[in-house]
């Protein structure tokens, strides 16, 4: 932690662009024996030279009963109001949870309470509910026009909750997943997401293209077929690849050769895959072309194909679209 936390943080990491730091509340949905308090994150936050600080949240497990996530609310509520009088309020954003509307309701008000205009929002602990498979099985929540709504309509109808709420603020998604999932949560009305996929798939042998799920570059005698390995017919975007890994090798062989025999490697191309990704998004937003953007990566088995599809069937999005590269 010494090594990250410091004024030289930027000088650190490498970064130039704007730079965010999460207090680890995803952490603690995790690991329930780690600990952190609050006076911590403010004294190394103080000292921070960056662009976000994310107040210390306190995500609800998706198992919590009622009473239990109402308590964890308050005390992220309680992180918030402690932190916004010692901190810059501009670069503190308050995250907001909830696994139901109304929880999401009373978390905003909450925050209101506080900081009526935050420059950012935070929507938290959803990484459970919209993980490939989830942890809830059989998910369901009463949607804004009264419906029942699985996992992934309960991130479309929150951000719409959020946003009435906070009209003027950036909402950020935190633990978005992979590109496909990222492009789709923007679509959704997130301004910015960050995600971890990118390292996660490297760490198990895997890479990321364009519209597909995490592919594993080469067969491997013995290794376990969690994943698919890349198809004859994707080939070819691997070869229109431009990351600075593939970038140097000619043939879509020899690519997979590379990605495959090295983390680093795999790690490289996959961030570039999830930041160009978000790049063409814009682009197609710029020039209305959405819906032809997102049709040919987005299939209908996705969890999100039916949100994203039904926002595309609304009249035409009015929210700014102001992304963050990838977060890891």
């Amino acid at each position: 932690m010494p090594r990250f936390f410091t004024p030289d943080i930027r000088e650190t990491l490498g970064m130039a662009g704007p730079l965010m730091v999460d207090s680890g509340g995803y952490v603690l949905l995790a690991n329930r024996k780690v600990r952190c308090d609050v006076k911590e994150v403010e004294r190394i936050y103080s000292k921070l030279p960056v662009d976000i600080l994310v107040s210390l949240d306190y995500p609800p497990s998706p198992f919590d009963d009622a009473r239990t996530r109402a308590a964890r609310r308050k005390k992220t509520l309680k992180n918030f109001a402690f932190l916004r009088d010692l901190l810059p309020g501009k670069k503190l954003m308050p995250v907001v949870h909830g696994h139901c509307l109304s929880e999401i309701e009373v978390a905003c008000d909450g925050v209101k309470q506080v900081c009526r205009r935050p420059g950012h929002v935070g929507i938290g602990g959803i990484v459970p509910l919209i993980c490939s498979g989830g942890s809830v099985k059989g998910f369901r929540f009463k949607r804004l026009d009264g419906s029942q709504g699985g996992s992934s309509f309960l991130i479309s109808d929150a951000l719409t909750v959020v946003r009435r709420h906070f009209p003027k603020s950036r909402i950020h998604v935190f633990g978005t997943g992979s590109a496909v999932t990222a492009i789709s949560v923007l679509t959704l009305g997130a301004d910015s997401v960050d995600s971890f996929s990118w390292r996660r798939a490297a760490s198990y042998g895997a890479i990321l293209l364009p519209g597909r799920s995490e592919r594993f570059p080469l067969f491997r005698a013995g290794r376990e077929r969690s994943r698919p390995v890349i198809r004859e017919s994707e080939l070819p975007l691997v070869a229109a690849c431009g990351c600075p890994v593939c970038d140097r090798l000619k043939t879509a062989h020899a690519r997979l050769v590379a990605l495959s025999r090295c983390y680093k490697n795999r790690a490289i191309h996959n961030a570039w895959t999830i930041l160009k990704e978000v790049e063409l998004f814009q682009t197609a937003v710029e020039n209305q072309q959405l819906d032809g953007f997102l049709r040919p990566r987005l299939s209908p088995r996705h969890r999100f194909y039916g949100p994203v599809m039904e926002r595309l069937a609304q009249e035409e999005m009015r929210y700014p679209l102001r992304v963050s590269g990838a977060n890891g």
